[in-house]
């Protein structure tokens, strides 16, 4: 998966029969949330086999239907018996429903004994295809319009110099049209002066007008409350920011939702208007029937409400630099603020789920949008996270993750792609002594013990010596100071690398809300501005 959201092309993925197939359902729901195209090839035993009791043979089958984009299979008595006219149309539908869309597909195939025929018997089966049968051009989808829906069939508008707000969720759409979607972020902007709330995953560059680093503080410190007649406009999946989820559930949002293709329902909270054609063909459509004028910006409405935002995140900036880092304790909000800044802008960074992606929305400032991001903001699971990461590192070249210490121990067999030479992943493990997110939840705990047995799961497990079981080298970080000595140690390998960083997650639980409460006092004289 990580090959394939790194290159945007069809990935391909071939297992055995029976439980091989079920442990590839959480890539393929996180694929088909996502919009990764993954391709699944199973082999399954034949018909006769099935029902019956036989060894490894499972209803596989029906394993992934219901997250796959599509379903193809062999003849269910073996794949010796099918035509070349048959194969043929099942790769070429299937890569072609994995493209156009992206997402995962399902082929399964059944093999009838002997599954190891003799020489022979192979040139026999060689033969009766004929050597033109493997020699077809290049696969290609056959189309790559988006499938239109018909909520799609008018082109929903919003005023572009009325008060306006920009929300960008995670990236959904193809690789090949993020590049399209920024310029046109870029023209509606300039056109608007909306501001722009974005999530670290969405794909916008440092450089975009009127980004606004910390929008994630401002509703939680409740800088929007005062913002009650506004039009947003939602492109792709919402951010998962409680905060703004309630804030726009509030009377007065004239809300329009864009997707990339994606005519799935993706407003959780409801009351919007959705497009899924795409935010450029939108952007073009809208601006055709505008006349743009030099003397028209001077009336945009909404510079107003944005140069506000940018005061307020400027200050934000600085005050958080000098809260997280003026003792020199490594953190986990600190190791989100800092890590960005001693990364080289070219290096991607993929952010695992739970508290890391949660406090780089909060906290990474800036830094979240010089470079591409990824993670799972799919189903938001842990599964695959170290997988994911040495897939994203064969295609992006070196590059950093960052993850919890469970995500981790639930992939540790990931490091068995460390024997790859093309793979150069730097993974910066956060050690708070397991599930330290839920320590962020108010729930009572009734007996002493259930919480930590339930929840936080820690694990009795050196990292560094599992680390050194897989034949990786890994260094321990104890403050900031260290943490900049270890990312210049590990750049200056060409090899998988692990920094642990050892946190307290109650103490920065702690830290969280002091931070919020901090701010919302420091700032609560200035808040008539929005009036």
């Amino acid at each position: 998966m990580g090959i394939s959201a790194a290159s945007g092309q069809v990935s391909c993925v071939i297992t055995t029969s029976g439980s091989a197939v079920a442990n590839l359902l959480p890539a393929a729901v996180e694929a088909d949330r996502s919009c990764h195209p993954l391709l699944f090839l199973t082999a399954d035993r034949p018909l006769r086999l099935k029902e019956c009791g036989a060894n490894q043979a499972v209803n596989q089958e029906d394993f992934l239907k219901s997250v796959c984009r599509h379903f193809d299979e062999s003849p269910k008595e073996g794949i010796h018996l099918i035509s070349k006219e048959r194969l043929t149309s099942l790769v070429g539908k299937s890569f072609e429903m994995a493209s156009n869309i992206p997402g995962p597909v399902h082929i399964n195939l059944a093999y009838e004994e002997p599954l190891h025929p003799c020489e022979l018997d192979q040139k026999k089966v060689l033969d009766g295809w004929g050597i033109e049968g493997f020699l077809k051009e290049k696969i290609t989808p056959t189309k790559d319009e988006v499938v239109k829906s018909s909520q799609s069939l008018k082109l929903p508008k919003l005023d572009p110099f009325s008060l306006g707000i920009i929300i960008v969720g995670p990236w959904r759409g193809k690789v090949k049209q993020l590049n399209s979607f920024r310029g046109a972020l870029k023209k509606w902007q300039k056109l608007t002066g909306w501001p722009i709330l974005a999530d670290p995953l969405s794909g916008v560059e440092n450089d975009q007008e009127g980004l606004i680093n910390h929008w994630d503080l401002f509703f939680s410190i409740g800088l929007f409350k005062k913002i009650k007649e506004i039009q947003v406009l939602r492109l792709g999946p919402i951010p998962p920011s409680r905060e703004l989820q309630t804030w726009l559930k509030k009377p007065g949002k004239f809300q329009l939702l864009i997707t990339e293709g994606d005519c799935r329902n993706l407003d959780p909270i409801g009351g919007s208007t959705q497009f899924s054609e795409g935010f450029s063909c939108w952007v073009d459509k809208m601006v055709e029937g505008i006349p743009v004028k030099p003397a028209i910006y001077k009336k945009i409405v909404s510079q107003k409400l944005t140069k506000e935002l940018i005061k307020y995140d400027l200050f934000i900036h600085d005050w958080l630099d000098k809260r997280l880092f003026r003792n020199g304790l490594i953190t986990e909000p600190a190791l989100a603020r800092l890590l960005p800044r001693l990364l080289p802008d070219s290096i991607p960074v993929m952010i695992a789920s739970s508290s890391p992606i949660r406090d780089w929305l909060s906290y990474s400032g800036e830094g979240a949008f010089l470079r591409r991001c990824f993670g799972f903001r799919g189903a938001s699971g842990i599964d695959g996270t170290l997988s994911m990461g040495m897939g994203l590192s064969i295609i992006m070249g070196r590059m950093v993750l960052v993850t919890g210490d469970l995500a981790l121990l639930h992939d540790t067999n990931g490091w068995l792609f460390s024997k790859d030479k093309n793979i150069s992943l730097i993974v910066i493990m956060i050690d708070n002594g397991g599930g330290g997110i839920f320590n962020q939840l108010n729930i009572d705990r009734i007996e002493e013990g259930d919480f930590e047995e339930i929840f936080l799961m820690p694990q009795q497990v050196c990292h560094l010596t599992l680390a050194q079981a897989y034949g990786l080298k890994y260094k321990q970080v104890a403050c900031l100071d260290d943490l900049e000595k270890a990312i210049e140690w590990s750049f200056s390998l060409s090899t998988n690398v692990l920094i642990r960083v050892c946190t307290n997650s109650i103490e920065d639980h702690r830290l969280r809300v002091n931070l919020s409460d901090d701010l919302k006092k420091t700032l609560s004289e200035n808040l008539s501005s929005f009036d």
